[in-house]
């Protein structure tokens, strides 16, 4: 089961992913990150891996777009508490570069 919380501080969004992040739950995800970026009081994502147990590649499109749309709006993205099952999945995607990793 995947389930997400969003917190708001001022110009910051934090998005809590907890569980297992998969193609039937990614297009509800996807939407609200696209609403929260085109919002001009937004101007950084963040996304916490902390409580994420699964990525699949529906997931890591997510991630890409959010990139995208991120760096269109010249806004900042970043991931926080990413696993090291996460970060191989990304290494071998040659997409560790592309992100901000704390």
């Amino acid at each position: 089961m995947f389930q997400y919380e969003v917190k708001r501080e001022n110009e910051k969004v934090i998005i809590i992913l907890n569980g297992s992040l998969s193609l039937r739950d990614t297009p509800k995800l996807k939407t609200e990150i696209k609403e929260l970026i085109d919002s001009d009081s937004i101007k950084e994502l963040v996304l916490d891996f902390k409580y994420l147990s699964y990525l699949d590649s529906s997931g890591i499109g997510i991630l890409l777009h959010t990139y995208s749309w991120t760096k269109e709006k010249n806004k900042k993205v970043k991931m926080v508490h990413v696993s090291n099952e996460i970060k191989t999945i990304f290494s071998v995607a040659n997409l560790l570069e592309m992100f901000e990793i704390e």
